[in-house]
């Protein structure tokens, strides 16, 4: 499907979205915040980024944007919304601020501890100007302990929170995610957090803070794994594709790529040793239940490993599938765009960039049966509207003219 600038999704008639009505100042850079922002703003929300008018957004500049254009990741996780080039540095960047801050409903802010405190545009000092504000903090560590000033990065809260020391190959070190997992997780609960408080605010007129920390969410994403480490005391380590309790449960090389098999149950053990051709398997004692085939793991992935290679992953699904057992192929990046389930599902737009030219892009990530969200219009270039945002509260041509002469908008 293609999206063009403002024509949203042509399969479903224009209506209002679900955010549609609602303002929200989003002052972040990189991931995690940018795409709060993106999944409200795909939900109807305007979305104003406020970015320094020097250089804007780090995420305009980084990993690969070629010259006179911004990178491939800034044009993905910040459609729909408008910028805003203000100094916040200087007092008159803060004063225009405090006037948009007036007309909003969400601020999300990332900055470092402190730092919002220091330039006047902390909680308590936007909840005098607006009392049903939702303010949104979205923060490494979190606003409590000896780490709540630091600066952080997806990777160092993978480290913190334990999840870099349990991915990996066994005999390896420590391995980090291969996407930004703590950044996406902070960027959906943050997401999460803004609509619950709106919700709040529709039935008691109240606004609040709210907090969203990655290494919480670094957490969160082991709700699986850590009740188990608290009841029993044994830490899961790494297995590298494989899963600490269940085998086999991995993914296995074939002729021509790779597949992920999940014998997740003892009711799957036989079928999947007759898709296997190995029948006898299903009585051998040493992988008679889950608990003894995860202990003879090694074992077992020493007889199975060289029967995968014998066939293809399409034939490996067939026969797999055949009796029920779950699978999947283990897809590469160039193996994404022809994956049918994703094609199908519509998960890659393309859209049409009045700068970039044809962008690949993600769709919304939820669907809406009546209000679909999703892309509607490209990511702005750095100010591209600060002059309707200001006018939009209140400020006349004279003012911000004044504003752009002293170096305060860009």
């Amino acid at each position: 499907m293609t999206v063009a600038p403002g024509g949203g999704d042509s399969r479903h008639p224009m209506r209002p979205l679900p955010l549609d009505g609602y303002r929200v100042l989003e002052l972040a850079h990189l991931v995690a915040g940018p795409v709060a922002g993106m999944y409200l703003a795909d939900m109807g929300a305007d979305v104003v980024k406020v970015e320094a008018p020097d250089g804007g957004d780090a995420a305009r500049s980084v990993y690969h944007a070629a010259p006179g254009l911004d990178s491939p990741i800034f044009y993905v996780i910040n459609r729909n919304k408008r910028s805003l080039a203000l100094d916040l540095s200087r007092p008159e960047g803060r004063a225009v601020l405090h006037r948009l801050v007036a007309r909003a409903d969400v601020v999300i802010e990332a900055y470092r501890g402190g730092v919002a405190e220091r330039l006047g545009l902390d909680p308590a000092r936007l909840a005098e100007i607006n009392p049903r504000l939702v303010y949104c903090s979205v923060s490494a560590f979190g606003r409590q302990g000896p780490w709540r000033d630091k600066p952080g990065l997806d990777m160092l809260v993978q480290a913190m929170s334990g999840l870099m020391a349990i991915t990996g190959e066994p005999d390896g070190g420590p391995a980090l995610c291969g996407g930004p997992v703590v950044d996406t997780m902070g960027a959906l609960m943050a997401a999460q957090a803004v609509v619950t408080a709106l919700l709040h605010r529709e039935r008691t007129g109240e606004g609040q803070r709210v907090d969203v920390s990655l290494l919480a969410g670094g957490l969160l994403a082991q709700a699986a794994r850590l009740p188990l480490y608290w009841a029993t005391g044994e830490a899961p380590g790494r297995h590298g594709s494989g899963h600490p309790h269940l085998a086999p449960f991995q993914a296995f090389p074939t002729r021509d790529g790779w597949i992920y098999v999940a014998v997740w149950v003892d009711r799957l053990w036989r079928p999947f040793c007759a898709a296997m051709g190995r029948p006898d398997l299903a009585d051998d004692p040493r992988f008679a239940d889950r608990t003894s085939r995860a202990r003879n793991r090694a074992a077992l992935g020493g007889i199975l490993a060289p029967l995968f290679r014998e066939a293809t992953v399409a034939d490996w699904m067939a026969r797999l599938e055949a009796h029920d057992v779950l699978c999947a192929p283990v897809n590469s990046y160039a193996d994404l765009d022809g994956d049918p389930q994703v094609r199908a599902a519509g998960l890659f737009l393309e859209e049409a960039h009045p700068r970039a030219g044809r962008l690949r892009t993600l769709a919304a990530p939820i669907r809406f049966e009546k209000t679909p969200g999703g892309p509607r219009t490209p990511a702005p270039a750095l100010g591209e509207h600060t002059d309707r945002v200001l006018a939009e509260a209140g400020l006349g041509a004279e003012e911000i003219a004044a504003l752009r002469t002293a170096g305060v908008i860009g």
